[in-house]
């Protein structure tokens, strides 16, 4: 059992996509985690959005409304990552070294069809832990091993990284049909 002790850092993730309400989501889990002696702080989980680049996903986030005087935490975006060993059918698994770091990590993502295959995971968690924690790194290796293995990958990869990392939980975001969160 995970828990949280006064002091620990926790790692929030942010994608790249606009999520109704994204910037009250993230600052109501920021608000508890802090109530109970957290330190947490935002970390764009994005694969290679916004560039490829550090700035250029903390400029995705900005756009979003998503900033460091909006959010009251900081905002540690960096593009770098450690592999953290590989599936059997040769697929490297990298995760960001900041994520790494932290003592917890909050997956929020919103889980909806993909827009562009069909799998039992598509869009959501998974994808936040495998390719968006993997930057731009792990989203070029997953998209290379997607055309031959296709992207099934994803769970084989988030069964291996909820082994591996610190993974507190993760909230799952669902939208209506007028995109609300439902």
């Amino acid at each position: 059992e995970k828990v949280i002790a006064r002091g620990d850092t926790v790692a929030i993730t942010a994608g790249s996509r606009g999520i109704a309400n994204f910037a009250l989501v993230l600052a109501e889990i920021v608000r508890e985690l802090k109530k109970i002696g957290a330190k947490p702080f935002i970390i764009p989980a994005m694969g290679s959005h916004g560039g490829a680049t550090a700035s250029g996903q903390k400029l995705v986030l900005e756009k979003l409304g998503l900033n460091k005087a909006s959010l009251k935490v900081d905002i540690k975006a960096d593009m770098s990552v450690d592999r953290l060993g590989q599936l059997s059918n040769g697929t490297q698994i990298f995760f960001s070294r900041t994520a790494l770091s932290a003592d917890h990590i909050v997956l929020i993502n919103r889980v909806k069809p993909h827009t562009k295959f069909q799998a039992d995971i598509e869009s959501g968690l998974c994808k936040m832990l495998t390719i968006g924690l993997g930057k731009a790194d792990g989203a070029a290796e997953f998209h290379r091993q997607a055309i031959r293995n296709s992207f099934s990958i994803i769970e084989d990869a988030a069964r291996f990284l909820l082994q591996k990392c610190p993974v507190l939980c993760g909230l799952a975001l669902v939208e209506d049909g007028y995109g609300e969160l439902a």
